[in-house]
């Protein structure tokens, strides 16, 4: 939503630097949860301090003889869905979010965006029925002819529908499986973010001290993970004891950092990609032992660092427009039930990729079909996850009576296991400032695959949206 009524003002920078240096909101506390559907819980106090601290002195870089335009935007939806499973309210979910820019120079912007979410009726989570969070923190200026951007922030480097190859700098909150939009559901992260033009190439590079990871939902949560493909099943009679999660914790040498190219070659929109990064999943490396009691499996998850090399390529010919992702993924490392193997997981590569076509032919219609398959290179029996997987996704959007009213459908399938997600949607725009929208999550198949596994947990969902 754009946002047409904004309050804009003018104030002095020294008085605003050091009030809202005291007033500065500290990062939120994460919780994360493991893909076996175990959870634990890790409080985080300390590891974005020095991110945060960096952050503050280059405030302080800032001419105090500057002045700071404010430009202020609110936005409220109110969500609700109701189950077809227990035939009650999932959620009735309020969510304000505000978001501030200050230009304290022409090349100089701050900006902070904030969530306050509030559900009545939470039947997703254990949790509290209520959050306030930072979602973003950052500046943005210019030096010389290079863009950087410094702060709590979202790094987008896929565009893909529904499912993702690049889009993987940020981690991701899985508390609503893939249901939730992705700008919602990425986690920002802390970084340095710089974008340097060198003759027809952009060159971006990344530096990301922040070790925040996936957010899985638990194991008694509406969307927790119960795919044997995902979670490891003990053997009967075999106890299970899940230590501590062994997570990286040195700012500095645990850092991720990344470099992006980016051009425009004869029609061609081209990316070559690189990150180096800890797998925001944890690996579930396994430990069996003797007791008195019997056989014991111990658990212990821990983040591994892995190489992601990949691009994107997208065309326009006409009403059609080709698209692809590509990534190269070493060390992942998957679960396997044999029993002979020392630690639970097999250490192999991953080769991810989609392609997709975008139809615009007909008049205020899109229609847009995607590709998306994986395939492991050193794949072994007893693997948890099949060698290959493969998705296809179908999206339909129709506009009518001047764009105020759209429907759409986006259909994702898994062609191996033979399930997966239909989400029929219809939006209408009332005016500027408000949009409506009614829709339905319906899940379908093998309950081994990534959707069947939730094939009882079909939706309806409405929501409306406010922005001042």
């Amino acid at each position: 939503m754009t946002c047409l009524l904004k309050g804009r003002c003018v104030v002095g920078f020294n008085k605003f630097l050091f009030s809202s240096l005291r007033r500065r909101p500290e990062p939120s506390i994460y919780k994360s949860t493991l893909d076996s559907g175990l959870c634990w819980n890790d409080e985080k106090s300390g590891i974005h301090r020095l991110p945060t601290r960096l952050f503050a002195s280059s405030l302080l870089l800032i001419s105090t003889t500057a002045t700071a335009a404010i430009d202020t935007a609110i936005t409220i939806n109110n969500e609700w869905s109701y189950s077809n499973e227990t035939n009650q309210t999932e959620k009735f979910e309020t969510t304000i979010t505000p978001e501030i820019e200050y230009e304290f120079r022409r090349d100089i912007n701050l900006t902070a965006i904030g969530r306050i979410r509030s559900d009545t009726k939470n039947h997703i989570d254990a949790s509290d029925n209520s959050d306030v969070e930072l979602r973003e923190f950052y500046i943005e200026t210019s030096i010389g002819r290079s863009f950087l951007t410094l702060g709590k922030q979202q790094i987008v480097w896929g565009k893909a529908d529904g499912l993702k190859v690049l889009d993987v700098v940020n981690p991701q909150s899985w508390r609503e499986f893939i249901l939730d939009d992705f700008n919602n559901s990425r986690i920002p992260l802390w970084a340095i973010n710089s974008e340097i033009p060198i003759a027809d190439v952009t060159l971006q590079l990344l530096w990301l001290p922040d070790q925040t990871y996936h957010e899985y939902a638990a194991d008694n949560d509406r969307y927790a993970f119960t795919s044997p493909q995902l979670v490891p099943k003990p053997a009967l009679g075999v106890d299970v004891s899940m230590q501590a999660a062994q997570r990286p914790n040195r700012t500095i040498q645990d850092a991720d950092w990344g470099a992006r190219l980016a051009t425009f070659w004869n029609g061609w929109d081209l990316t070559l990609n690189y990150l180096y990064h800890y797998d925001d999943r944890p690996v579930l490396f396994r430990q069996l032992s003797m007791t008195a009691n019997g056989p014991l499996v111990t658990i212990t998850p821990r983040y591994e660092r892995s190489h992601l090399i990949g691009g994107s390529f997208s065309n326009s010919f006409g009403n059609l427009t080709l698209r692809g992702e590509m990534g190269y993924a070493t060390d992942r490392y998957i679960s396997t039930n044999v029993i002979a193997d020392i630690d639970g997981v097999v250490n192999t590569s991953e080769l991810s990729y989609v392609i997709g076509l975008d139809w615009f032919g007909f008049s205020d219609t899109l229609i847009s079909t995607q590709l998306f398959q994986s395939r492991l290179n050193n794949h072994q029996p007893g693997m948890l996850r099949d060698e290959r997987n493969t998705t296809t996704t179908v999206l339909l959007r129709r506009d009518f009576n001047n764009e105020t009213l759209t429907a759409e459908l986006l259909w994702l399938h898994n062609l191996d296991l033979d399930d997966g997600l239909a989400r029929p949607k219809v939006i209408y725009q009332m005016n500027d400032n408000t949009t409506l929208w009614l829709g339905a999550d319906i899940f379908y198949g093998n309950q081994q695959g990534l959707f069947g596994q939730f094939k009882e947990r079909d939706r309806m969902v409405s929501a409306i949206e406010i922005a001042f």
